[in-house]
């Protein structure tokens, strides 16, 4: 195997954790819907707001197929408070992954951030962390106008970083993601909660 040269993460379950549940039921609760209709209509519509990044229209597709029970006004009314509760449920920090990725980068790697994100939840991550002492590239979906696992995405990320993708361990929690990265012909770790924490640790010290 390839030395890892290029370390590439997702943001979503695996530089921060999964949304915490009292979260989604206070997001559900704010939206006057049940927890599990607002948790399908939230998920039914996250690519187009990740690609997008227009929180407006995508509350308004949420609030409408999660059938709440709020009327026009009010829904205009809760958004923000959506907004807010959505970037902090993507705010619970894995730190030990932010720490492997800033040794890695002090040691010489390359390190990179690769997320399907919408506007809101990345801005609430960039205040407050200091993600450029972290990554030398972000790549964020709606910034870029490309959601994974679209090849041009990892292909772009490698532009970014000035490497080859055989040089390059990407980590996602999806495994499509990673598949999609590994036929790009990246190496790939499919990250599955503390115990992928080890294994890439395991991972960066092989190609140390």
């Amino acid at each position: 195997m390839v030395p890892v040269r290029a370390l590439i993460l997702d943001y979503g379950g695996v530089l921060v954790h999964h949304q915490p549940a009292e979260l989604v039921e206070r997001m559900a609760e704010a939206a006057g819907a049940p927890v599990a209709a607002f948790t399908a209509a939230y998920w039914a519509h996250r690519n187009e707001y990740d690609l997008r990044g227009d929180a407006r229209r995508y509350w308004d597709a949420v609030l409408r197929d999660a059938g709440s029970a709020l009327d026009r006004p009010a829904r205009q009314a809760v958004r923000p408070a959506l907004v807010a509760l959505d970037a902090e449920s993507w705010a619970q920090y894995r730190e030990e992954v932010w720490r492997m990725a800033e040794r890695f980068r002090e040691a010489g790697g390359r390190t990179a951030l690769l997320s399907n994100c919408g506007p809101e939840v990345i801005a609430r991550m960039r205040a407050q962390r200091d993600a450029a002492r972290t990554f030398d590239a972000q790549v964020v979906s709606w910034e870029v106008g490309c959601l994974k696992p679209d090849p041009a995405i990892y292909r772009l990320t490698l532009q970014r970083l000035g490497v080859t993708a055989s040089a390059a361990l990407f980590v996602d929690d999806r495994a499509d993601n990673v598949a999609s990265a590994e036929a790009v012909g990246l190496q790939g770790l499919v990250f599955t909660g503390d115990d992928s924490v080890e294994e890439l640790r395991r991972r960066l010290a092989r190609s140390g």
